[in-house]
């Protein structure tokens, strides 16, 4: 009966009458044959939450979890019921896996709040499947609204009619799973459908709560392995659920949940747009939604959990051919969860509590890492495939790490130096790795976050400090050692943003899309040539938001889709490459395409 009610309201609300009577006049149809496509398009879209099922859930779940991970780790929830009580909250989680709906309703449940209304593909609503779904919480909607105005104008109405009853709701800003570990480019539609419905009616305070879902094994993670490298994507079927089962006889360690820091809706297009809710005007507001989707990324991304897994594996990735001695993987991890904890990234973000020794024994169950005795020490090694799935892990927690990396990637080759010189080249290179890993300090801040970490290392004994002067640890030692592997992580980056600069220095005009095609292949053979096991260090999406961030640095401009080299990209080049090994830059110049 609620269903009904509901879809009739929407129906009859002014903007979808509004978008009938032109589709009608559009399509030269009667009215009532395309009211017939809308309340169609309503029982498609609209979810039919039920107690009952709701319940049954949360049995299945707890039965799940307890059989499939060894727990729950859960932060920040008490901010969560303390919003609850006065604001109509919308979850933007990160999108690791299928069960990540299942879990934060799970978590939501159990702590006394109520499931959220999710935003669901449609390519989930399967026979049973998605009416279990459905009763369960979730509404289906199309990837793309283009080309359909009826379908859209019934979207943003149930978005709306969910909004001002206030029921909580969630959805996936960046669009789809990540298969890479990175968080991806969010999008806007949700986003835009939300700001202007609020636009409409704010009387209901709306808040946006990120959530960082922290795996150290995702469900999916044999489908993951293939379309890492290279296979098409399957569609999803009925049958796909059954696959669960098989993965009891693996361990899946446990699942981290961390709230992030709220944000208020209101307040933020008060900044944006302070005459956002003037009833007489109509503000563009696609900028501040951009702003919007950038910040609430950043937000989840500052509520990273450091787990066991991501710790190891990327330690594993630093090393030649993915192998390494047992003591100095323990000395790398001690390190690392060192570093994580002085960084001070947020408030909310987490890092495992354990001693090394207990991570990787808790890493090896997980992974299936290949631990094995020598006559002169242990060595833990991973397979070529196995490599390949552990750059999704290691990427899970690449943002907090890539700053303290590149720092000792310009230590590593500069035995002595200076902490201007230090400084200079961070506060130089990190716009463009706040672009690609959407880190939360503004520019003003990382000159004091360099400082940090540089006291940090000199804590550790990485490196020793004279008044201005940084003078690393000798060559040879375990103390250099360690700095060396900790500025592998960094590199891939570093390696990308050189072979575009290149491309650019070597022609005085390229169109964005040669660019960006150009850019990707060299880093494809770059790949096969040293054997980086990271399908993602050529993907051209990361190519694309470099070229961005140049452009709003002014480092290039773009006109009729050409680009024009200006000042400042040839420093950026010279630091850049500084930092690169000789040998990657003579590949970059040989596999540099010739123009006719």
């Amino acid at each position: 009966s609620h269903r009904r009610t509901l879809i009739n309201t929407i129906i009859q609300s002014q903007e979808v009458l509004s978008a009938i009577d032109s589709e009608s006049i559009k399509k030269e149809q009667p009215h009532d044959a395309i009211e017939k496509i809308a309340v169609k398009y309503a029982n498609e879209i609209v979810s039919h939450q039920t107690y009952r099922i709701v319940r049954f859930f949360h049995v299945l779940l707890r039965w799940l979890w307890n059989n499939l991970y060894d727990g729950i780790d859960l932060n920040n929830i008490d901010r969560v019921k303390h919003l609850a009580q006065s604001h109509e909250i919308i979850y933007t989680p990160c999108h690791r896996s299928h069960i990540d709906y299942l879990l934060l309703s799970y978590v939501l449940y159990q702590n006394g709040l109520t499931p959220p209304h999710i935003a669901a593909g449609q390519n989930l609503d399967l026979p049973i499947v998605g009416s279990l779904l459905r009763r369960g919480g979730a509404f289906f909607m199309r990837r793309s609204f283009q080309g359909d105005a009826l379908y859209k104008a019934v979207f943003d109405e149930y978005l709306h009619q969910m909004f001002i009853k206030g029921y909580s709701v969630e959805y996936f800003i960046e669009g789809g799973r990540s298969r890479t570990g990175r968080t991806l480019s969010p999008r806007t539609g949700m986003l835009s459908m939300t700001v202007h419905s609020f636009q409409k009616d704010s009387s209901k305070p709306i808040c946006l709560m990120p959530v960082y879902f922290g795996y150290e094994r995702v469900l999916e993670s044999s489908t993951y392995l293939g379309e890492l490298s290279g296979e098409e994507k399957k569609t999803e079927s009925f049958f796909d659920m059954f696959k669960i089962f098989r993965s009891f006889k693996y361990s899946f360690g446990k699942v981290t949940v961390n709230f992030g820091e709220p944000l208020l809706l209101a307040e933020f297009l008060d900044k944006e747009e302070p005459n956002w809710n003037v009833k007489d005007e109509e503000p563009d507001l696609s900028q501040a939604c951009s702003n919007l989707a950038i910040e609430l990324v950043t937000r989840i991304n500052s509520a990273t959990a450091v787990n066991r897994v991501a710790l190891v594996a990327t330690v594993l990735l630093c090393t030649p051919r993915q192998t390494i001695e047992e003591k100095h993987l323990l000395n790398q991890l001690t390190l690392l969860t060192r570093i994580a904890h002085d960084l001070d990234y947020s408030k909310d973000y987490s890092v495992t509590a354990l001693p090394a020794r207990d991570i990787l024994n808790s890493a090896l169950m997980v992974t299936g890492l290949t631990r094995i005795e020598h006559p002169f020490g242990v060595t833990i090694s991973a397979s070529k495939d196995l490599a390949v799935l552990l750059t999704y892990y290691s990427n899970n927690i690449s943002q907090l790490y890539v700053l303290p990396s590149l720092i000792a990637r310009f230590l590593k080759d500069e035995h002595t130096t200076s902490i201007p010189a230090v400084l200079n080249f961070c506060e130089t290179i990190y716009p463009f790795l706040q672009s690609e890993f959407f880190l939360r300090w503004s520019e003003q801040e990382i000159t004091e976050k360099c400082l940090t970490m540089i006291r940090s290392f000199e804590s550790m004994g990485l490196v020793a400090l004279d008044r201005n002067t940084i003078v690393t640890a000798s060559y040879g030692s375990d103390k250099y050692a360690s700095l060396h592997e900790l500025a592998e992580i960094v590199e891939p980056t570093l390696e990308r943003f050189h072979i575009v600069i290149m491309l650019l220095m070597a022609e005085e005009e390229r169109s964005v899309r040669d660019l960006e095609s150009d850019a990707a292949a060299i880093a494809e053979q770059l790949s096969a040539i040293y054997g980086i096991n990271s399908p993602d260090f050529f993907e051209r999406s990361l190519f694309t938001r470099f070229i961005s961030t140049l452009k709003n640095t002014d480092m290039i401009s773009t006109h009729d889709n050409v680009v024009t080299k200006r000042d400042g990209l040839l420093e950026l080049g010279t630091l850049t490459s500084k930092t690169l090994d000789a040998d990657v830059q003579y590949n970059v110049l040989q596999a540099m395409p010739v123009r006719s």
